[in-house]
């Protein structure tokens, strides 16, 4: 009797076990909902750090997509988020974990996006095949409440190829998922209230989204245009179309266009034809037959006698930048001017019914809507940065060692008014010094404007290296002779910023980017952005450097004779922790000679000593800067095994010991939580647990 007693609790306890385990199985994994107001404004919406209200969201580091995806046990890849007052204080670590899932998809211009109290995502699938294997290179199309406190378990719809190009877009409080078949030539929007996956269009030659406003749901788009003789044993005209679709279009808003004459006589089968968007240019020349997608032609429009083909060079700055070239531009030759056309100014047009998609190409001899922007893309292409100021068109290109402000003027013969070279002798360069006279000579990558300044990265030590400059001063604060340190291109201290993943962001006044430096492990680091680059009180980024090369100088100096103290100098570097060095009772002191201990004392109180090194010019009345986290931090939380392997890594590379032949760490010290919060997670009853994880110190020998 007792032992089919104890069998029949066993049972409950399981039932009670699997029941917790399961809990939320209806399609959400729930948890207890976080603290704080989640409403607001938001801002920088799409990329891997979202601000809304009070909190700043971000994805908590670099994550393979085939890391585990199990929900709960994600850290390094998961969306976290940190209040603006503890972002402030510096309470880097005090953070909450928003969506224990990865954040991992292979198109690193589009990230994650809040609408209203939900935040949207793609996600590695955790599914297995039928040979227990994890499906991860699918994606699947989430979203999450954005207090936590609910998590779809299915999904919105699934993807097989994980780089797929992506949008979450608004339209009249709709939320869309934009996204692009490649291999299908398909545009596609799927409606997150009804549950539709549409087809907007199939067969599109070439496509744009919107490279500044990742929220916007328009995306530009050429079509060919097939023959209506000889279908459909007949190529395409010669010549092209472009249009435009919004992602909550649907087959009543496209043309109703007539396809009797694409009819395969031998089946009896119609074109298929998909093309919800509407058209900004027909590209139909006069020597080409009218048809029903020439939905602007009528008797007198006006045709060149030569058709158009398009090439989409950038949606940018609240237009659409592109080339028009004459279709049979292979035989007659020439280059493509750069034209650009405004979303205001197609939609004004529209409004008034007075846009012609054939009048209003832009011709050599009337560009009417259109500005000429450039003669070619040689320098003006996808890798440029456009924008207007005053109603004047700019663009800044990088060349070699060099980067370019053009001021447009379409007037003249090479469309240039101005040419101002903003930054020259651009090199890679190891320190974090200004001068760039020395290194190889390389072209910069152009990311973005913010304020004042242009962002630009080159080659780094294991990244990229990150760089700015003021770009709106007039020509002569460019000249060598004459250059301030406000308009000298400036790199950003030694920063190494993971390549092959977002691009830095600058959020609420932050500069958010993935530490690519050694002991970092592509985790999220953060800084306060300087607001200028100098000012006449010495203030800015290049006082922020001068500091940070001052450090480098000084442990430079001490590795001349030195060595070893010199490697305890970096350790102290990274991690402000002299205890371990010092510590008589430790693993480390002992193996130092009397001078390594008294010049790491120095260094570390920022002091002189002995005539061998001056560390004292490391401080000032307000304290100290010899250390990393005085000018950037790490964010969020590390996981406890990629912790314990910086700490091993940075311990056995920088660090005497009496322990050399052993692979274990000291272990967690009070000094290495205060920079990592090691976790681990598991989740019960779907709710998120964060377990702390920090190892002590051992004891004395």
């Amino acid at each position: 009797m007792l032992k089919t007693g104890k069998k029949i609790l066993i049972a409950i306890l399981a039932l009670m076990l699997a029941l917790a385990m399961f809990a939320g199985c209806g399609g959400s994994y729930t948890s207890d909902p976080l603290d704080g107001d989640i409403s607001g404004e938001v801002k920088s919406n799409g990329g891997f750090v979202v601000e809304k209200g009070e909190y700043i969201y971000f994805i908590n580091g670099v994550e393979s997509y085939t890391a585990s995806n199990k929900f709960g046990n994600v850290v390094k890849g998961s969306l976290m988020r940190i209040s603006k007052t503890d972002l402030a204080a510096g309470n880097y670590s005090e953070t909450d974990t928003v969506v224990p899932l990865l954040m991992v998809s292979q198109d690193y211009t589009s990230g994650v996006y809040i609408y209203g109290d939900r935040v949207y995502y793609a996600t590695p699938t955790s599914t297995k095949n039928k040979d227990g294997e994890v499906e991860n290179s699918y994606l699947d199309f989430k979203s999450s409440k954005l207090d936590g406190s609910s998590t779809m378990k299915d999904y919105y719809f699934r993807l097989e190829n994980n780089a797929t190009k992506f949008r979450y877009v608004e339209d009249e409080g709709t939320v869309y998922c934009l996204y692009v078949d490649e291999t299908n030539k398909e545009i596609r929007s799927y409606n997150t209230k009804t549950d539709k996956d549409t087809v907007l269009v199939s067969g599109y030659s070439e496509f744009m989204f919107d490279s500044d406003d990742l929220t916007n749901p328009t995306v530009y788009y050429t079509m060919s245009v097939a023959r209506n003789y000889g279908y459909p044993d007949t190529a395409a005209e010669k010549y092209q179309q472009v249009y435009r679709v919004n992602a909550a279009d649907t087959e009543e808003d496209a043309y109703d266009f007539d396809l009797s004459d694409y009819v395969d006589k031998d089946t009896g089968k119609e074109m298929e034809y998909t093309n919800y968007g509407e058209i900004v240019f027909d590209g139909i020349g006069a020597i080409d037959q009218p048809g029903t997608f020439n939905v602007d032609y009528k008797e007198g429009v006006a045709r060149e006698s030569i058709g158009y083909t398009y090439d989409l060079v950038k949606y940018s700055n609240g237009g659409l930048y592109y080339t028009n070239s004459l279709a049979f531009a292979s035989s007659v030759g020439g280059t493509a001017p750069l034209y650009y056309i405004s979303d205001e100014a197609i939609d004004a047009a529209k409004e008034a019914k007075t846009w012609n998609s054939i009048t209003a190409n832009a011709t050599s001899l009337n560009a009417g809507e259109n500005d000429k922007i450039a003669v070619g893309t040689t320098q003006a292409n996808e890798s440029a940065i456009f924008y207007t100021d005053a109603d004047t068109h700019y663009y800044i290109y990088a060349s070699g060692s060099e980067i370019v402000r053009v001021e447009v003027d379409a007037a003249a013969a090479d469309a240039k008014k101005e040419s101002v070279k903003i930054a020259r002798n651009l090199a890679t360069s190891s320190g974090s010094s200004d001068d760039s006279s020395e290194g190889s000579s390389t072209s910069a990558t152009l990311l973005y404007i913010d304020g004042d300044y242009l962002y630009f990265s080159m080659a780094g030590t294991n990244g990229n290296a990150l760089y700015r400059v003021n770009y709106k001063g007039d020509a002569a604060k460019y000249l060598n002779n004459e250059i301030e340190d406000e308009y000298r291109a400036t790199k950003y201290l030694n920063i190494d910023y993971a390549s092959g993943w977002y691009k830095p962001e600058i959020v609420n006044g932050y500069l958010f980017f993935a530490n690519a430096e050694a002991y970092a492990e592509d985790y999220v680091y953060v800084m306060p952005n300087p607001s200028v680059n100098a000012d006449a009180d010495g203030n800015g980024l290049k006082a922020l450097n001068d500091k940070y090369q001052d450090v480098q100088d000084v442990i430079t100096d001490i590795s001349a004779k030195f060595s070893d103290a010199s490697n305890a100098a970096k350790y102290y570097f990274y991690t402000k922790d002299a205890e371990t060095v010092t510590d008589e009772k430790g693993d480390h002191a002992a193996e130092y000679t009397e001078d390594d201990l008294a010049i790491f004392k120095a260094f570390v109180a920022c002091e002189k000593y002995d005539n061998t090194i001056d560390a004292s010019n490391l401080k000032d009345a307000d304290g100290a800067w010899n250390y990393q986290s005085y000018y950037y931090n790490v964010i969020g939380k590390v996981t406890s095994k990629d912790a314990e392997y910086i700490s091993d890594s940075m311990t056995s590379a920088l660090l005497l010991s009496d322990k050399a032949d052993e692979t274990e760490s000291d272990g967690w010290t009070w000094q290495w939580a205060a920079i990592f919060v090691p976790v681990g997670v598991v989740v019960v009853a779907g709710v998120v647990v964060t377990i702390v994880l920090i190892r002590k110190k051992k004891s004395g020998r």
